[in-house]
């Protein structure tokens, strides 16, 4: 299926042979996340930063004026403000759990000025960029290594590292991905258990021919009241019906078109295919917003 998110659209152009980055600087344990306020310590990025990013390393520095959330800033460029979308990620939206942890999180990376590598500019007339501090820290590398943003499908020259970054966040329970950071941890043994991404024929005339898999792999009754899933875009959401319950070694298919929910199918009904064909992540959410179990393609 193809994504009309903004994100998607935006960030699918590959940049340009102009920046092809040779090396980062890699940064491990630069987070800690402590309650119920963030430290992020930047010393350590300092220290453990012991290369920058080879030429063509991005020279000129820009102010930052603001930071509006986790992936997206404000800065000023030749006399003038310029919105930036950080290239390659998704943090939460601002009306989602750990939004403010995130925007908090970059606001304590970027410091007053950044460096700024690309050419693209998305739909809306913001700048896709690569974003590195003066020290030559990958901003955008390091807010999904610290659990505080996703990194979405789309195609550009970082996409292998930085999908590498999100499965160890989420494998160390970092940041976003640590089993009560919006909420009390549930006890069930949920897991996305399979997921066909493309349907026979035309995915948008044939939304019910893709579909995502819940399995109960524990011992008792789950009722999933408040549960939803989602995949890497800002808008596909869906929320399991009130008084929905998966029985204890039980599987239930949510496909992506309309129909008549039962009790090992159920119905997204978006109006849209949910799945991008070329790569995509299927995320279980709690009641809390945790996120409980994730499969990517």
């Amino acid at each position: 299926s193809h994504k009309a998110g903004a994100e998607q659209e935006a960030g699918s152009r590959k940049q340009e042979a102009g920046f092809l980055p040779t090396a980062y600087c890699t940064v491990s344990n630069v987070f800690a996340v402590s309650r119920p306020r963030l430290f992020i310590p930047l010393l350590l990025v300092a220290a453990a930063c012991t290369s920058t990013v080879e030429p063509p390393f991005p020279q000129d520095t820009v102010e930052v004026v603001t930071v509006l959330d986790g992936d997206s800033l404000v800065v000023r460029i030749d006399g003038g403000e310029r919105d930036v979308r950080l290239l390659g990620i998704n943090t939460p939206e601002r009306d989602e759990c750990f939004s403010d942890e995130a925007r908090a999180a970059t606001r304590d990376l970027v410091g007053p000025t950044v460096r700024l590598a690309g050419n693209d500019d998305d739909q809306f007339g913001r700048l896709l960029r690569y974003v590195y501090t003066d020290g030559g820290v990958l901003v955008n590398q390091q807010l999904i290594a610290g659990g505080f943003a996703l990194a979405p499908s789309n195609e550009h020259a970082l996409l292998d590292d930085f999908k590498a970054e999100e499965a160890s966040a989420f494998a160390n329970r970092l940041g976003l991905w640590e089993g009560s950071a919006c909420g009390p941890a549930t006890s069930a043994a949920l897991t996305v258990s399979d997921l066909r991404p493309d349907a026979p024929g035309d995915d948008s005339q044939n939304p019910n021919g893709e579909w995502v898999e819940v399995a109960n792999e524990g011992s008792r009754t789950v009722e999933l009241s408040g549960w939803a899933l989602r995949d890497e875009s800002s808008r596909h959401r869906f929320r399991f019906p009130a008084g929905f319950e998966l029985e204890a070694g039980e599987r239930v298919r949510v496909l992506s078109g309309c129909g008549d929910d039962g009790n090992d199918k159920l119905y997204w009904c978006d109006g849209d295919a949910i799945w991008n064909n070329g790569g995509d992540t299927a995320y279980l959410l709690d009641a809390s917003g945790n996120v409980v179990a994730r499969r990517a393609f």
